[in-house]
């Protein structure tokens, strides 16, 4: 058996919402649909994929809501008022539960989740376990 990977700090809900990638394609298809894109740095360059995680043998990934609220005077890209990020948190929660309705992740919340999920993936590595990390402030 090949061995089970676990990411530690894997970001799929902003590069679904926020990049506007649909994680479920290939990432070669990804790349293509931003071919010409200039709105973001690395467009067209993306690694993430549901087909890759599995490729990799990646079962479970310890994923994030991920919104910066910055102030008129900071440089870095972010959200105009701390309302703004947390809102945008919570669209990148809605991706997880839908992408849990239609079988591509798993929310793992405590062990007997855990435990089921690593059987489940021992038998057809279709869904992918996530742990859910978030934070205020």
């Amino acid at each position: 058996m090949a061995s089970f990977i676990i990411d530690a700090h894997l970001d799929l809900s902003m590069n679904s919402m926020e990049w506007n990638r649909d994680l479920r394609e290939s990432i070669s298809e990804i790349r293509e649909r931003e071919k010409g894109m200039t709105d973001k740095p690395d467009r067209g360059n993306g690694v993430v994929s549901f087909d890759q995680l599995r490729k990799g043998n990646i079962g479970l990934v310890v994923a994030t809501q991920i919104a910066r609220y910055v102030a008129p005077d900071n440089p870095l890209p972010g959200w105009n008022s701390p309302e703004q990020a947390w809102a945008h948190t919570q669209a990148q929660r809605a991706w997880y539960s839908e992408m849990e309705r239609t079988g591509e992740l798993k929310s793992i919340t405590d062990l007997n989740s855990l435990e089921n999920h690593l059987r489940n993936w021992e038998n057809d590595k279709k869904t992918i376990g996530y742990i859910l990390k978030s934070g205020r402030g």
